[in-house]
């Protein structure tokens, strides 16, 4: 049993355009981070002295792009490593990560992931987020519903706090570092844990099938959160910023909605 909330759906399934090219795209370059990533072969460099980028990031990123050029030359795309390519003046826009858990991979801990997303004009209408190690392909397409491996997923009707466990993630600037800390000395005591898994990809959609309850990012990308946000939200999760109830352009807070009030509430203090 995967954990997930479960249920068969597969009526909508045939219209996700999208997201089908989405989910082959990240399953593509998931099989060649999944084979590096049991090779032991990967080259590490530094960004910066807290930041990495590896081999299997440079090449997910370039069959990625690869794809997604043939197939949709007159998209722009924004990618982690390598910004942005394609045409500047489309409407529709293609989020990436290539290897959304660096960290994580560089020290051969197997919890990463391809995350994908599209978005038109400011409107996310695909997203995908692909777990090469499990085989597990998260995806949802606007209006029709969030689906893991062709089922359809929910979120946790847990609607007891103490029994809550919230994922969460931060970026690296110092303020960041220390509001992550901040909101860790509120949770820890209330909540039944709140963890730093190191994919907020996963994390997101983890929220969405009932993994986990909620999701809380300060100082993450766009290329971080928008495939796993839609997923949640065609899922049946809430979600807004963290500093204030709507969504922010680096902070995110996503939950189940039987305790969003609450979680909302604490973080509010």
């Amino acid at each position: 049993m995967c954990g997930c909330m479960l249920t068969k759906d597969k009526t909508k399934v045939s219209n996700m355009k999208y997201a089908s090219d989405a989910v082959e795209c990240a399953k593509i370059a998931g099989k060649f981070l999944r084979e590096v990533f049991r090779s032991g072969n990967i080259t590490i460099e530094y960004k910066d002295l807290n930041e990495t980028v590896t081999s299997a990031d440079k090449g997910s990123e370039q069959l990625i792009l690869e794809y997604l050029t043939e197939r949709f030359p007159d998209h722009k795309i924004i990618s982690e490593e390598s910004g942005a390519s394609g045409n500047g003046s489309s409407e529709f826009v293609w989020y990436i990560d290539p290897l959304d858990g660096t960290t994580n991979f560089a020290h051969h801990i197997p919890f990463f992931n391809v995350s994908i997303a599209l978005q038109k004009r400011s409107e996310i209408i695909c997203g995908a987020v692909y777990n090469p190690l499990l085989d597990e392909a998260f995806y949802a397409e606007k209006g029709f519903g969030a689906y893991l491996n062709g089922m359809k997923i929910e979120p946790s009707k847990n609607s007891n706090l103490k029994h809550a466990f919230i994922g969460c993630c931060h970026g690296r600037k110092d303020d960041e570092i220390s509001k992550f800390i901040e909101l860790m000395r509120k949770f820890k005591p209330k909540v039944k844990d709140m963890r730093k898994l190191g994919s907020g990809a996963l994390e997101l959609c983890y929220t969405a099938c009932g993994r986990i309850d909620a999701f809380i990012g300060y100082g993450i990308k766009p290329w971080d959160f928008k495939a796993g946000l839609l997923i949640g939200l065609e899922s049946g999760c809430k979600a807004g910023g963290i500093l204030k109830d709507d969504i922010e352009e680096s902070n995110l807070f996503m939950s189940q909605p039987v305790l969003h009030n609450q979680i909302r509430e604490i973080i509010k203090t």
